[in-house]
């Protein structure tokens, strides 16, 4: 792959997904936290949570759904925009991230939705916690759940740093989002969660504005030869 097949994935419909995609991505995290600040001891009382504001839970839901729409094309044309400069990244971060968006994609409607439903159905959480741990224990579920973490989590960051490598953004970007993730993963409370929203919307738009630059200052390639009488 070569710098001209990342210019015709359009580089500027790209910068507008990866920002858009942040934003989206930041607002559905901070909602959530804000709208359901309590942490769950298991996966059935997230059914009391659901129906403490079945509203805000569908409104999240919706919001991470198209934060997953629109970040999908954003690195799949991020992975393309590197593939010239770095290709290692570019395949590697490519594959892995959107891997991971799939499998995210799939936990959110077996969770999100799922439980939706049941608080919307009228089911306690007693009544849910067989069906729950049962997925919580079922191998193929733990390995979608792993393929999200895992794979969003390092996708995300070798396109970031590979951004980097190439001269797109600056370091402050990756690190940023690096911060972001590891916070996310390892603390909790709502005011954490909320400066992961920021730092991460952060990240996307400094991902955004360097793909943007590179519109203007495409890598430069060398003009064949030519011989002279």
């Amino acid at each position: 792959m070569d710098d001209r097949t990342g210019r015709q994935w359009g580089r500027r419909p790209t910068a507008v997904a990866l920002l858009a995609g942040g934003l989206l991505y930041g607002v559905a995290n901070a909602f959530y936290w804000v709208m359901f600040p309590d942490e769950v001891s298991e996966s059935a009382g997230n059914v009391a949570v659901a129906a403490g504001n079945l509203g805000a839970w569908r409104v999240e839901t919706v919001l991470f759904a198209l934060a997953h729409l629109v970040l999908l094309p954003a690195t799949l044309g991020l992975a393309a925009v590197l593939g010239g400069r770095k290709p290692v990244a570019a395949t590697v971060g490519g594959a892995t991230a959107l891997l991971g968006l799939y499998f995210s994609a799939v936990h959110l409607w077996q969770y999100n939705a799922f439980f939706g439903a049941l608080a919307a159905g009228g089911v306690d959480a007693d009544a849910a916690r067989p069906v729950t741990n049962a997925l919580d224990g079922d191998p193929f579920v733990l390995a979608s759940f792993a393929a999200w973490l895992l794979g969003w989590l390092v996708g995300l960051l070798v396109l970031a740093f590979g951004a980097w490598r190439a001269r797109l953004v600056a370091l402050w970007v990756p690190l940023v989002l690096t911060a972001g993730q590891v916070l996310d993963l390892t603390t909790e409370g709502v005011p954490v969660k909320v400066a992961v929203s920021v730092l991460m919307v952060a990240g996307f738009a400094g991902l955004a504005l360097g793909v943007e630059r590179s519109v203007a200052t495409p890598v430069e390639t060398a003009a064949p030869a030519t011989a002279h009488a």
